[in-house]
């Protein structure tokens, strides 16, 4: 009995703690990632998109494979097709065409000809074709057309999981430095409350005025208002990761990473020699170039149409034709085989293909200038997100000594009070900039690792 409910108790206490593990998932920032590049819609959408490339690639190889086709064909003539043939016949040939029926009369005359009926009642055909492209000058250059559009989507993927990346990267810090700074506050209000509870026993006991318990009753407040506001904005901040990653709204989403753990990796050295611009590093970059290539492939494609086309074909068929349907007797069919080429010679098409020439030219320049533009922006983004992440880093630095002197601040007062020589006006300054300096840490923090983001994603390296 006891080891029932002991085997009992350990399967619901799996049961349970299974529950809690599928109820509740853990990210760090990299997990959050590759859940998004998994779940995404629009990566989806686009991998399908290769797919289709794919399919039409495989229907337009079709078009140069040889084509082999059977036909089978029953036909009955109720009344056998007659010709009228000029009078030479004999007598003795014209009473036997009479007497095989082949003649409707034996004195019938129509315009100076008689009237002769050729073929049988029943007809049966059996025959196969084959069918193959020989040469075609625009086909090849249009098969290569069909292989540089896939990789460009392929090369379009590549850009949309660099956009994920960047996109759920800075929604996750965004709602980590909310989750951080209600922790911050957390503490702070905690300490804050300790303090209450000191000086309303010493209020108590007639020490200090009602103002100074006042003055730190209005800061707890004060705090609690503050709290409220960053839950808000945390609900906000994590509802966009979760939209983001692609993650079902309804359920709890843990972060694993915190600021810190990030921060570690997001120091570089700047003036690290290695640290070069390289545009064709970008995705971007990437999809522009295959653009080009696929502008100037169709503009060959396009050319190659003035070219012969050329195709061969062969056909062989066997016809039994019977008066009789099911005449064992006759056994007859007869063969037609047949060979050949079809040579196509385009001579004018109403300046379609200049006009298709023409629009591929423009629709070339087009990208082309496309790239250099894009070129000439990612070198500001550089500069600029290069300056930013200096920035970030000074900003930083000075912060952390702010904290130092408001931390020390802090303590000064506290021991201050508690020896009767401080005030509650300035324990509650103190613990407000306190709190002020740890939130300005947590946002130098924040913006250090995301103009970090920035930089890596003007290099490429996203």
């Amino acid at each position: 009995m006891n080891f029932t409910l002991k085997l009992f108790g350990l399967l619901f206490s799996c049961i349970l703690v299974q529950s809690v593990i599928v109820g509740q998932e853990s990210f760090n920032l990299e997990q959050a990632i590759k859940y998004s590049q998994e779940h995404s819609t629009r990566l989806k959408i686009q991998k399908l998109d290769v797919q289709d490339a794919k399919d039409q690639i495989a229907e337009y190889y079709a078009i140069g494979y040889p084509k082999l086709g059977a036909k089978v064909g029953y036909s009955y003539f109720i009344n056998v097709p007659t010709s009228i043939l000029p009078d030479f016949i004999s007598p003795a040939i014209y009473d036997i065409l009479v007497k095989e029926k082949l003649l409707p009369t034996n004195n019938a005359s129509f315009g100076g000809g008689v009237p002769v009926q050729f073929g049988t009642k029943n007809n049966l055909n059996a025959s196969l074709e084959l069918s193959t492209l020989i040469f075609d000058g625009s086909f090849f250059v249009g098969l290569k057309a069909q292989k540089l559009y896939k990789e460009l989507i392929t090369k379009q993927i590549a850009q949309s999981e660099a956009d994920v990346r960047y996109q759920v990267t800075k929604a996750y810090l965004a709602s980590l430095v909310v989750k951080e700074n209600l922790q911050v506050l957390e503490k702070n209000r905690s300490n804050l409350q300790n303090v209450y509870k000191e000086l309303n026993e010493i209020f108590k006991a007639g020490f200090v005025e009602k103002l100074d318990v006042e003055r730190i009753e209005l800061s707890l407040q004060q705090l609690d208002s503050e709290k409220e506001k960053l839950d808000r904005i945390s609900g906000i901040t994590e509802n966009l990761l979760k939209f983001q990653m692609n993650f079902p709204m309804d359920q709890p989403l843990i972060q694993s990473q915190t600021l810190d753990d990030i921060l570690k990796s997001s120091y570089i050295e700047i003036m690290d020699p290695a640290i070069r611009l390289n545009p064709q590093a970008r995705p971007e970059y990437a999809v522009i170039d295959q653009a080009i290539k696929l502008s100037q492939i169709n503009i060959k494609r396009y050319k190659g149409s003035y070219l012969p086309s050329l195709f061969g074909f062969a056909s062989h068929q066997e016809s039994l034709q019977r008066t009789k349907l099911f005449d064992s007797k006759d056994n007859s069919w007869f063969p037609t085989t047949v060979v050949g080429l079809n040579l196509n010679v385009p001579i004018f098409d109403g300046f379609d293909r200049k006009a298709k020439i023409s629009k591929a030219k423009t629709v070339l320049f087009r990208t082309e200038l496309q790239r250099s533009e894009f070129e000439r922006g990612v070198q500001l983004e550089f500069e600029n997100a290069k300056t930013q992440y200096i920035n970030a880093l000074t900003s930083l630095d000075s912060r952390k000594k702010s904290l130092v002197l408001a931390e020390k601040i802090y303590n000064t007062s506290k021991i201050k009070f508690k020896e009767g020589v401080g005030s509650s006006l300035e324990i509650t300054t103190a613990e407000r900039d306190l709190y002020q300096a740890q939130a300005n840490i947590l946002d130098a923090q924040y913006n250090l690792i995301v103009t970090k983001v920035e930089l890596d994603k003007a290099l490429g390296k996203i």
